[in-house]
């Protein structure tokens, strides 16, 4: 390390928040920031790094806090049940200090509360008087997913990054053994890992950049047809397996069109493909009783038995390699000489991509968010916001990717929030999990397509709105906690009725949210929630957030707040 890299980061630093994230505050930017590089190998979108940050009072030493399971980031409550055994379970913790060394106290925090909010037994009353309301969410969530797991391989990595650090003093490192050792009393199987992050690691992060083109062995040379870019082969299964699997080892996230939780575990069709897998048998290919898999990539060079793919995704075949995937877990035989059936497509275009998802889905049951994004309605929403300057993430990381500034980013998850807060007025399902928009009986209440677009910008502007007020309340409270339901009084007040539909609230897209309005309708919900915890015993402001009951109650005191509004106004 050098004193040149403090510099070069510093500008690195300086020049990325001015382009991606001017409006995230100095320390909580450098925590997203050395996040979205370490984490670089799990495909992270922006929601799911800022979800992870936790810098504030009483965050016991951790800045960003991350749960992954085989490449899913896992940011709300629903349970993870579907993976199978054996799957992938990673707890990363980060702290990072605009710093020119790595303290002894730093990892003394850790080495003192890790143990405590890794604890089965926990008492969240008493947790709550030292952590923040977010770490306890967050270190609560892995403690479910780890038990809702079926024998996961538990690894757990700590990452302190030091933005000027040059030099890393030995009874620094004497001391992250401590912390590991700490790590191994918690969870007796798992794999700790401490790791130092100074400005020459955090410059070689940057540098690292994840590769657009992959290369696909096939088991002998493609087929293809007089029209340009189609090939069709056979994968032997060891070199597909490579071909979906990371540097870490985990399923690559990133090749996958859909959400990793489209997997769906346990079914017949899969039990039947894991039989299959695991019955070698020396007169029956694998690829004869197997529909295969289709991969789209932007572009195809073909090259004797090997094709180069440039930003390729599987688009159809997520139950198949994730079966493929996992069989080296189920049973230790030697290489494999079965194969598996491989569609690759050149597709540049993306409305041709969108047909090719379409039509290669409509015969499975293929997980829903992958055939969402390709929905009319949803590229009709892409388009009416590119005119407000806001860029509707449909696919996964696409404006991300590009460098877009984060806070002009609008995902699905998100759009579906803020519709579900502010007209179905359900905060309490947007707080608990996000997922949930994509579940038929939500989706089609939330994404019709008679719905005028400019509802869905006035939506996601309230649930803005809603956030740019609380920010000024952070460091005492948890925005999450407050904004879903902030949204919905909005709503309310401005669309000037009791249940808004999506018609009322196109006619408020640009309305202007008053200061002294969000500050009367968020002292309605401080209200409400203190009462919820007298009534309770329920202190936890999460928990208060995802409550039916809680959300009734605010629900009835925004409809009486419009009611004596009105009177007021002579309405």
């Amino acid at each position: 390390m050098s004193a040149n890299d403090v510099v070069l980061l510093e500008s690195t630093l300086e020049r990325e928040r001015s382009k991606t994230a001017s409006k995230l505050p100095v320390t909580d930017f450098h925590t997203f920031f050395v996040a979205r590089q370490y984490l670089k190998a799990y495909s992270p979108n922006h929601d799911d790094l800022l979800s992870g940050l936790v810098d504030g009072e009483k965050d016991c030493g951790i800045d960003g806090i991350y749960i992954f399971v085989d490449s899913l980031c896992i940011r709300d409550d629903e349970p993870v049940t579907r993976l199978g055994r054996r799957a992938n379970l990673d707890l990363i913790i980060l702290q990072v200090k605009n710093s020119s060394g790595f303290t002894e106290n730093a990892i003394d925090k850790l080495i003192v509360n890790l143990p405590k909010l890794l604890d089965f037994g926990r008492d969240e009353e008493t947790l709550a008087k030292f952590v923040n309301p977010k770490l306890i969410e967050a270190t609560r969530r892995f403690l479910e997913t780890y038990k809702n797991l079926d024998l996961p391989q538990l690894r757990i990595f700590v990452a302190f990054g030091s933005l000027k650090a040059t030099h890393l003093h030995p009874q620094t490192q004497v001391k992250a053994s401590e912390l590991e050792s700490v790590l191994l009393g918690t969870f007796g199987g798992c794999e700790p890992s401490v790791q130092f992050l100074g400005a020459g690691e955090i410059c070689s992060l940057v540098r690292e950049n994840p590769p657009t083109i992959r290369r696909l062995n096939l088991a002998e040379n493609p087929i293809s047809t007089d029209t340009a870019g189609g090939y069709v082969g056979v994968v032997r299964l060891d070199d597909y397996e490579a071909f979906i699997t990371g540097s870490a080892g985990d399923l690559d996230a990133g090749l996958f069109e859909a959400n990793v939780r489209d997997y769906e575990g346990e079914t017949a069709v899969n039990r039947s493909i894991q039989q299959t897998l695991e019955q070698a048998e020396s007169d029956i290919d694998f690829w004869w009783l197997n529909n295969g898999v289709t991969i789209v990539a932007s572009r195809v060079q073909p090259a004797n038995k090997m094709l180069e793919l440039e930003s390729p995704q599987i688009v159809n075949g997520l139950q198949t390699s994730t079966e493929i995937y996992k069989r080296k877990k189920r049973s230790a035989n030697d290489r494999d000489a079965r194969s598996v059936l491989v569609k690759v497509i050149e597709a540049p275009d993306d409305a041709i991509r969108d047909r090719i998802i379409r039509a290669t889905n409509s015969q499975t049951t293929f997980g829903p968010s992958v055939l969402r994004a390709t929905d009319l309605v949803q590229r009709r929403i892409e388009e009416y916001l590119l005119g407000k300057n806001l860029f509707y993430e449909r696919r996964r990381r696409y404006y991300f990717n590009k460098q877009y500034p984060v806070d002009r980013i609008v995902s699905i998850d998100s759009m579906g929030q803020s519709v579900l807060s502010v007209t179905v007025q359900t905060p309490h399902v947007a707080r608990k999990n996000a997922g949930r928009v994509f579940d038929d009986d939500v989706y089609n209440l939330v994404f019709h397509p008679e719905h005028p677009l400019a509802a869905y910008h006035a939506c996601t502007q309230l649930l803005q709105a809603s956030r740019d007020f609380l920010s000024a309340y952070r460091k005492k409270i948890s925005v999450e906690d407050f904004q879903y339901q902030l949204a919905m009084l909005l709503g309310i007040a401005l669309a000037r009725r009791q249940e808004p539909t999506m018609r009322d609230l196109a006619k408020i897209e640009d309305a202007e949210v008053r200061t002294s309005l969000a500050k009367e309708l968020f002292s309605i919900i401080q209200e409400e929630y203190d009462h919820s915890s007298r009534m309770t015993g329920i202190y936890l402001l999460d928990q208060l957030a995802k409550d039916a009951d809680v959300t009734k109650r605010i629900l009835e005191r925004g409809r009486g707040y419009l009611r004596s509004s009105s009177r007021s106004d002579g309405v």
